[in-house]
């Protein structure tokens, strides 16, 4: 008994298996939208060094003066414009939190920030948007959706 068992788990075991790759949230976004109307937004309101601006945080943000992606050695360095590269990694960072959703509505970016009264998740730091109605709700809602334009 115990050698047929033994063989029929040996058979599974070189079963093999397949798995499609997943589409990277990033590819059904815009990047020049986000860089363009999201970007300011989290950068104004999220990235503060005891919230987004660690490179810890499931969303996290680069911006001069806080979290850069490579320790400055000098206070120009630290305030100097945004590279490439961190621009593009902000919107990756953001650009996840869209992974596998049915409903724009439940992304993270939207209904964390919102009152508990509007639908709003718990957010530690507190309400950011006023309601589906504040134009930073509305900047991130459009780039989602695909309707946003760089302005």
């Amino acid at each position: 008994m115990f050698r047929a068992w033994g063989l029929a788990i040996a058979l599974c075991a070189c079963t093999e298996v397949s798995n499609e790759a997943a589409t990277s949230p990033a590819s059904k976004l815009d990047e020049k939208v986000f860089r363009c109307n999201v970007e300011p937004v989290l950068a104004r309101q999220c990235s503060f060094n005891a919230c987004h601006g660690q490179a810890g945080s499931p969303l996290r943000i680069y911006t001069p003066g806080k979290l850069r992606a490579t320790k400055p050695s000098t206070i120009d360095e630290a305030i100097a414009a945004l590279t490439e590269a961190e621009h593009h990694a902000n919107f990756l960072s953001a650009s996840g939190f869209n992974y596998g959703l049915a409903n724009v509505e439940d992304n993270y970016l939207l209904r964390k920030p919102l009152p508990a009264s509007q639908g709003g998740y718990a957010h530690e730091g507190g309400a950011i948007f006023t309601g589906p109605g504040d134009p930073q709700f509305g900047a991130i809602y459009a780039w989602l959706t695909g309707t946003g334009v760089c302005k």
